[in-house]
């Protein structure tokens, strides 16, 4: 998992994989703010925005009991916060991931039981997290009360990253 904002990105730019870095340049030339909901293609790449594209979502938080953990096999994601406060919950990898709902063969997801060792981290407008294939993340979590987010989860298949 990596945490940065996009303020800030540039000065990780050596240590973040190539994949990673041409998903944040693609992001910041879009109009974000006036896309609706969504899904994008980065026109720039042609035939490869298979690969690498983008989401525009809209939902509402929920406490993280409401929430499950999950994973991806094939995408890793950015998800850059917008609008509003979200929660997530990280777990590292461990024996007590029990996949309770696996859809990875459709749709590249998984849903897990509560991890043992969960933190939670907060992202504010502008801030992201990467999560790599593999990684247990729980997103949608209200910070405080359920409040509307809104956001832009870019997804990069494990190809271009070398996996």
């Amino acid at each position: 998992m990596i945490l940065c904002d996009l303020a800030n990105w540039q000065q990780q730019r050596p240590v973040l994989p190539a994949a990673v870095v041409q998903a944040l340049e693609l992001l910041q030339k879009q109009d974000l703010a006036g896309m609706p909901a969504g899904r994008y293609r980065f026109e720039e790449l042609g035939a490869a925005s298979d690969k690498l594209f983008f989401m525009i979502q809209e939902m509402e938080t929920r406490p993280a009991s409401d929430k499950r953990p999950e994973a991806h096999r094939e995408h890793a994601d950015i998800q850059l916060l917008l609008v509003g406060e979200e929660r997530y919950g990280v777990a590292l990898p461990g024996a007590d991931r029990e996949v309770v709902e696996d859809r990875r063969d459709t749709h590249d997801i998984a849903f897990f039981a509560t991890p043992a060792r969960e933190v939670f981290v907060d992202l504010q407008p502008g801030m992201f997290a990467v999560f790599f294939p593999g990684e247990l993340h729980r997103p949608c979590c209200c910070v405080n009360e359920p409040t509307r987010i809104r956001k832009a989860v870019v997804k990069i298949h494990r190809s271009l990253l070398g996996l």
